[in-house]
């Protein structure tokens, strides 16, 4: 079945039509995204996309599409859910802030957990890797261009702690 977003105009107002994963959206429409910003014992949670996606085999921090009917807030905790297995209240998300791009907003969040890799379950078919990063080993990673587009800006941004040790 495919997935279906909610459209929403340049001020992030529903406009009341739904948009199916995959097909272009047509210019002045936007869709939400979220995405985690994982930290654990200072480290940070880095997970490496499938090739067969956009931007294959790059390093981001968990997240995707908020699907219809969702919220933000369900939508990050459903990703973390399914693409790490692992399960987390909304009480343990503190919301970063929203940034715009072309076709999409994106919500981001931090989160802090205890765990080891081997804690983890990821879905294949999103993630092939996972790993907790250092902020050299992160900047490393940006300087190389493994780190997905913008992330590293959306940190800033947001005055994200990782980023400022």
């Amino acid at each position: 079945m495919a997935e279906l977003w909610d459209v929403y105009d340049k001020d992030r107002k529903p406009v009341g039509r739904l948009h199916r994963r995959g097909v272009r959206l047509k210019s002045g429409e936007y869709h939400i995204i979220c995405e985690a910003w994982i930290m654990c014992r200072g480290r940070l949670l880095v997970t490496q996309r499938h090739p067969d996606k956009n931007f294959g085999c790059m390093w981001e921090c968990t997240g995707g599409a908020v699907k219809a009917g969702e919220t933000s807030t369900e939508a990050i905790l459903r990703e973390i859910r399914e693409e790490i297995g692992v399960a987390v209240t909304e009480d343990q998300l503190t919301y970063m802030g929203s940034a715009g791009g072309n076709t999409f907003f994106i919500d981001c969040y931090t989160l802090e957990i205890d765990a080891e890799l081997s804690d983890l379950k990821l879905q294949r078919e999103e993630v092939i890797n996972a790993k907790f990063v250092t902020l050299p080993e992160f900047l490393k990673m940006q300087g190389q261009r493994k780190i997905i587009p913008r992330l590293y800006d959306y940190m800033k941004q947001f005055d994200f702690k990782f980023v400022k040790e």
